[in-house]
């Protein structure tokens, strides 16, 4: 009789199909939650299980976050995110590609739209992309109050020296229409709101913003009539009233959905997120694990309909072909794709979806992938290839270089089809020869995977 073969000591051994869950699930989860998952990612992954994936992509690993692999540079110059142009850009870059947490990244990225900023000094700019990673995925109420007294956001939308005798509207109207309501709100409502945010006062020197203080002799202790609601609000009071009104929930949890899913939610999946987050405190870590885990999220796996953001695209490009930040190119790609992070185009950020492929953003892309291909892992070494070698090995080969993104059946067969005559116009007597053609193959197979239609959504 056969012996049975016996588990390593500590390890369970786990079925093969994993509940269904496979390398294609943890790639489009890898994607909607992060910037790609590497090749063993995916294989690791699709072992441990759909509630062992989920519980790594929001809990993150044990020991916290961490970046992993080299310090980014500028051709051999260290960053300096303060001082020098475009090195800001880099630096968060160069976390969304090395974090082992790349979920929060992703969060930072969003409320980085939902509170659009720009225009403001870097180090400003800075602090608040530190205020965002902090409470990426906590509860909206204390990180709705640490936006609105974020020096980069009072300064941006006027709210510093908003005083009682001259209240100025431009935040309490944003803070209901972009930031918690999107409607159910007057005019008045808003004028109302203006006079309960007075009370901020700034001051500057020679060096810029020295300071921004809350001096109470400038708030409006009058009476408001807010929402409904009367009282004499202060600063945190017209907060809860926004954060406790019956819109708030469905309006944030739709904008979480639609960062997340390409198809728009059914009115029972918004009431079922909505309980979720009242429930949780208005947490918005359980809002996004119950996104992820939703059965629409998996949907047509092998026909991705999610529009990757430019920087995710690019981080994404990078980071699964193992490439790091050595220079500056990224930034003004980034610009020319559409993007340019800490400068969104106004306080309702950027448009997302479709919007972002207009024909020279997607010539950006384009030219993207020729500088991956040309300077980052993918580079093709002279001499590594010859004429002789098959079609299908040759786009396996393209495939593994580039970081084994998910290629459909269709696109597999285009790819070897191109690769099938890639030799066809040279004489047969200089084919074993032509290694430099063969070259030339694996260079326009990696830059079609990297810039093709399919690498352009998850």
């Amino acid at each position: 009789m056969a012996r049975r073969r016996r588990s390593a000591p500590g390890r369970t051994r786990r079925p093969v199909s994993n509940g269904g869950w496979t390398e294609a699930h943890v790639h489009r989860l890898f994607w909607r939650a992060g910037f790609g998952a590497t090749a063993a990612e995916a294989r690791t992954w699709a072992r441990r299980g759909r509630a062992a994936t989920l519980d790594f992509i929001v809990k993150g690993p044990p020991g916290g976050p961490r970046l992993i692999g080299p310090e980014p540079h500028d051709e051999g110059r260290r960053l300096d995110p303060v001082n020098e142009w475009g090195d800001d850009v880099l630096w968060w870059l160069d976390r969304m590609i090395r974090s082992n947490r790349p979920l929060v990244e992703k969060m930072t990225l969003f409320w980085h739209d939902h509170f659009a900023t720009a225009d403001q000094d870097t180090p400003l700019m800075l602090a608040q992309n530190r205020l965002f990673r902090r409470h990426a995925l906590g509860a909206f109420r204390p990180l709705l109050r640490e936006v609105t007294r974020d020096p980069a956001m009072q300064l941006w939308l006027s709210l510093a020296d908003s005083t009682k005798d001259h209240p100025n509207e431009n935040y309490a109207r944003e803070l209901m229409e972009l930031f918690t309501l999107g409607g159910g709100y007057s005019e008045r409502d808003v004028r109302q709101a203006a006079r309960a945010l007075t009370g901020f006062r700034s001051k500057w020197g020679d060096r810029g913003l020295e300071w921004i203080r809350y001096d109470a002799d400038e708030h409006d202790r009058g009476v408001k009539r807010i929402l409904g609601r009367s009282g004499r609000f202060d600063v945190d009071g017209v907060l809860d009233l926004v954060c406790d009104h019956p819109r708030h929930a469905p309006f944030l949890v739709t904008k979480l959905w639609e960062f997340f899913v390409a198809t728009p939610p059914s009115g029972a999946t918004v009431r079922a997120l909505a309980a979720t987050y009242r429930r949780a405190g208005l947490r918005v870590e359980p809002v996004v694990r119950q996104i992820l885990d939703h059965p629409t999220l998996y949907r047509d796996l092998d026909a991705p309909d999610l529009v990757k953001w430019p920087v995710v695209y690019v981080a994404g490009a990078m980071r699964m072909t193992g490439s790091h930040v050595t220079h500056g190119y990224p930034v003004w790609m980034l610009s020319t794709m559409g993007q340019q992070l800490f400068r969104p185009p106004s306080v309702a950020g950027w448009d997302w979806g479709a919007k972002w492929m207009s024909s020279n953003a997607m010539r950006q892309r384009f030219a993207f992938a020729n500088y991956v291909v040309a300077e980052g892992r993918p580079r093709v070494r002279r001499g590594a290839y010859k004429a002789t070698l098959r079609p299908q090995r040759a786009v396996e080969l393209a495939i593994a270089a580039v970081g084994s993104p998910p290629v459909s059946p269709r696109t597999r067969r285009v790819l070897t089809q191109l690769a099938a005559t890639w030799f066809d116009d040279l004489p047969r007597s200089w084919r074993d020869d032509a290694g430099w053609r063969a070259e030339s193959l694996q260079r326009a197979l990696r830059h079609l995977l990297i810039a093709g239609p399919e690498a352009q959504l998850c």
